[in-house]
């Protein structure tokens, strides 16, 4: 087959024109730096390069959502940490307030100041960004906390504004603001104790706080230290106080103990052991209970027997504690003097000593000082002539008692673990306040004088009178609080120490005030509020109404408003925390993303200048060879 001139040049003009195609498209990736100007020139990785690109429009997204959040978080910050200054601020006026070297009209202007702070509160508790509310929820088109004269009131909703931070990530920007301003800080009452009294019917499980003592109750011991009896009581048995005074009166007696007796003390709360000074002594009496507890002179502990002629010898008892020590150390010293039938004994109505020379002839022995500075037998009161029978003076010892615990711990958990050598009070068993309780059973048995109190709840507030005649029991109090009206409850608290008032409603504030200068909420511990809001306004009306106490009270309500706030910014800053860590992660994620998506279209630019270089090389060759293998001619290029 012969080839043609003509096919010769198509081919060849063919083949430049792919290799000047060629040439162009490197120029064009060179111009533009991009391996992929259309997809036809990779479809595989135009396909990489638009999911590339969606997620780094996600990631742009949730970046522009965090810089959001963030500024959320930036104004709730800067709210709080105004609302924390104001609120120390207000702290420290209260706590100079509460000094008594401050007047009324101190006092006036302090709240002048407390009633700044709470209007600015406010403000903030209606704060916008950009034209919305911060604090209200979903609500953000209202402004969500309303004051009135008896307090605050939240009215937006609970709702969680959340942004996308992430594919699966929703984040809870703002705060809510019922729980910033009116959360329950503070349970009034939480901590009130009314000492209530203990009576014969008192149960043993209802003590301490309602712990109780451990059931079955132990064996106590009750040691008479003088007269040298134990007696073992063995309360098992008791179920209330009366059950114990009756079981220890009883065993006492039966015992020979006829002067201590166990009874309620007059503090109305504890058990009381009532002493009897009988004067009695045993061999077991100890020498410092003598002489109504002024005990014996031990320096230098001796003194002397003589008959004035051929005897004379001292006898020592510096080293004797009790009254069977110096009639030991009498009867072995007489006898070691060589004298015989000559003893000392306690007398026969068991009061004091008595020495008996039973020899025939009485020896006519004398007890004497050793000095004159000496009252070693004074004390003992054994002092003159023996005769045939010295009865000593009476020695008085003041009681000498003991209660231990044989078995169990009854005795300490009843307060009356102890040596005592006088009236016994025992420790507050602090029984626990009982609905039936009456209200002249607290105060130990003293009562209180009851008044007149305020329940303020948001924007309802009602007055009621604990003074009543009607009002006798506990359960009597509760139920005038409980059907007030308020969405309050009161009970009785956990400690089982008195009443304790909770706001059942979170939308509305809680403070509970005196009523015309009275004390009735003061002395049931109800006084102050539940929440920030609610304390800032009760500070301010203790201020104008000069009430010290009030102002003082209200320190430990501030303090917890001011550690609820504190806890707040600890929210935010962890919100805070977690938005940085979340934007560092999808900056690192965006770095990624555009690196895949340049390794997909960005073009090798050092590669592409070879490539450019060796093609345009190759074109001015084909060009050249071009020109020698095609000769045409004259006519052929006349055509």
């Amino acid at each position: 087959m012969r080839v043609t001139n003509s096919v010769i040049a198509g081919n060849v003009a063919f083949n430049t024109q792919r290799a000047i195609a060629r040439f162009l498209e490197l120029q064009k990736q060179m111009s533009s730096g991009r391996r992929i100007n259309r997809p036809s020139d990779d479809p595989i990785g135009t396909i990489r390069d638009l999911d590339y690109r969606k997620e780094l429009s996600k990631i742009q997204q949730y970046r522009g959502a965090i810089t959001q959040a963030q500024n959320w978080m930036g104004i709730y910050d800067n709210d709080l940490a105004d609302i924390t200054t104001m609120l120390s601020s207000a702290r420290e006026l209260a706590v100079a307030m509460a000094n008594e070297t401050f007047d009324k009209d101190a006092r006036l202007a302090s709240a002048s100041e407390v009633k700044s702070m709470l209007e600015r509160i406010m403000q903030i508790a209606n704060d916008e960004l950009e034209g919305k509310s911060i604090f209200a929820g979903f609500k953000t088109n209202i402004k969500p906390m309303i004051m009135s004269a008896t307090g605050a009131r939240y009215v937006g909703d609970t709702g969680n504004i959340q942004f996308q931070i992430g594919s699966s990530s929703r984040f809870d920007v703002n705060l809510i603001g019922s729980n910033v301003f009116l959360k329950q800080v503070t349970i009034l009452g939480q901590t009130s104790d009314y000492n209530t009294s203990i009576t014969a019917t008192t149960l043993l499980t209802d003590l301490k706080g309602g712990t109780g003592i451990t059931m079955p109750p132990g064996t106590i011991t009750i040691s008479d230290y003088n007269l040298g009896i134990n007696s073992i009581i063995n309360l098992g048995a008791a179920i209330d106080i009366n059950d114990v005074l009756n079981i220890i009166n009883t065993r006492l007696t039966a015992d020979g103990v006829t002067n201590l007796t166990a009874e309620l003390s007059d503090e109305g709360n504890n058990i009381k052991f009532v002493t009897t000074q009988n004067g009695l002594i045993s061999n077991q009496t100890s020498l410092s209970v003598l002489n109504n507890g002024t005990g014996v002179n031990m320096i230098p502990g001796r003194f002397r027997v003589t008959d004035g002629a051929g005897i004379d010898f001292e006898v020592d008892i510096s080293g004797n504690s009790t009254i069977g020590d110096v009639i030991n150390s009498f009867n072995t010293q007489v006898a070691s003097a060589g004298i015989i039938n000559v003893t000392m004994q306690v007398n026969a109505a068991g009061t004091g000593l008595e020495i008996n020379d039973m020899n025939g002839v009485p020896l006519n022995l004398k007890i004497e000082e050793i000095s004159a500075e000496s009252t070693t037998a004074a004390n003992l009161g054994i002092t003159g002539s023996v005769g045939a029978q010295l009865v000593g003076q009476d020695l008085n010892p003041a009681v000498n008692f003991e209660i231990f615990d044989t078995v169990g711990t009854t005795a300490e958990e009843l307060g009356i673990l102890r040596k005592f050598t006088t009236d016994l009070i025992g420790d507050d068993l602090n029984p626990i306040l009982l609905a039936t309780a009456t209200v002249t059973e607290f105060n130990n048995g003293f009562g209180f004088s009851l008044g007149e109190i305020i329940i303020k709840n948001g924007e309802m507030s009602r007055v009621i009178d604990l003074g009543d005649s009607l009002i006798v029991t506990v359960q009597d109090m509760l139920d005038a609080i409980n059907n007030s009206g308020l969405n309050v409850t009161a009970s009785i608290n956990g400690a089982g120490s008195g009443i304790e008032i909770i706001n059942n409603d979170p939308t509305r504030s809680l403070a509970i005030e005196e009523v015309s200068g009275g004390r009735t909420a003061k002395k049931l511990g109800l006084f102050g509020a539940s929440d920030l809001i609610g304390t800032m306004m009760v500070l301010q009306n203790a201020l104008e109404n000069n009430d010290q106490e009030g102002t003082g009270l209200l320190l430990e309500h501030i303090d917890n408003a001011l550690q609820h706030l504190l806890n707040q910014r600890a929210t935010v800053g962890a919100r805070g925390l977690r938005l940085e860590s979340t934007d560092i992660r999808l900056i690192n994620r965006d770095l990624g993303f555009i690196k895949l998506l340049s390794d997909v279209e960005d073009a090798d630019l050092a590669k592409l200048v070879m490539q450019l270089a060796t093609y345009e090389n190759n074109y001015q060759a084909a060009l050249m060879a071009s020109a020698r293998i095609i000769q045409p001619t004259l006519l052929q290029f006349l055509r």
